[in-house]
């Protein structure tokens, strides 16, 4: 697993499933029961698709691909938070969806602790994959004082770069984490997908004090 710091609490991590082939593969043998994802706040607008997982499966390839996925959290967690000293044990949501972004979509600045949820601690985001035009990841470090408002990010990558609408960005390789506060002064946009899906796995280390699972408990 290797670590990159691309800001003070913005840590970057590679190669975070060690057999990530072996994964990829099982992944893509898992082609049935994906469902629409929509936006929470308007049913009619499509991402793409997405899959749900959870501990509780039957089915091993489902457990194999939760397992991997709970595992490299847990680990990238426990080093970023003790590179920030917090020493407390990772509580990670106890499951994920796998989502898929199609060709044209694209989600706009906020930090994920926007919608009021104030359990969110770190937030987590898992690539599977980098053969797509566009998919970037950027962030806007924005204080507020009360009102909160949200930046302006062009949702084209290179348009928002040669504007410097953002102060971190990149283009995430398959088999890799980017890790970060879920509150504000996080903005963060996913940009727009030119070409081809772009997949990825949202995680969330919970507040401990919310009684979620810890990996122990998994």
């Amino acid at each position: 697993m290797d670590k990159n710091i691309l800001h003070e609490k913005i840590y970057y991590y590679e190669n975070v499933i060690p057999d990530f082939e072996n994964f990829d593969k099982v992944l893509k043998e898992l082609n049935n029961d994906w469902e629409p994802w929509t936006s929470s706040n308007d049913k009619d607008f499509i991402y793409g698709k997405t899959k749900t997982f959870g501990s509780d499966s039957d089915d091993e390839k489902m457990s194999y691909v939760y397992d991997s996925v709970i595992d490299a959290f847990y680990k990238v967690s426990k080093d970023y938070a003790e590179s920030l000293g917090d020493y407390d044990e990772p509580r990670l949501f106890p499951t994920f969806n796998i989502k898929r972004y199609n060709t044209g979509t694209f989600m706009g600045s906020h930090f994920d602790q926007l919608d009021g949820d104030k359990t969110l601690r770190y937030s987590l985001v898992m690539y599977l994959n980098d053969d797509c035009e566009g998919g970037e990841i950027s962030f806007k470090i924005v204080d507020h004082d009360g009102i909160i408002q949200k930046p302006h990010i062009d949702p084209d990558y290179d348009v928002a770069l040669v504007n410097k609408n953002f102060d971190v960005g990149i283009k995430p390789k398959a088999n890799s984490i980017i890790i970060f506060p879920a509150s504000a002064p996080y903005f963060h946009t996913a940009h727009l997908v030119k070409t081809g899906f772009k997949y990825m796995v949202p995680g969330h280390w919970i507040h401990n004090n919310m009684g979620f699972h810890s990996q122990e408990a998994m």
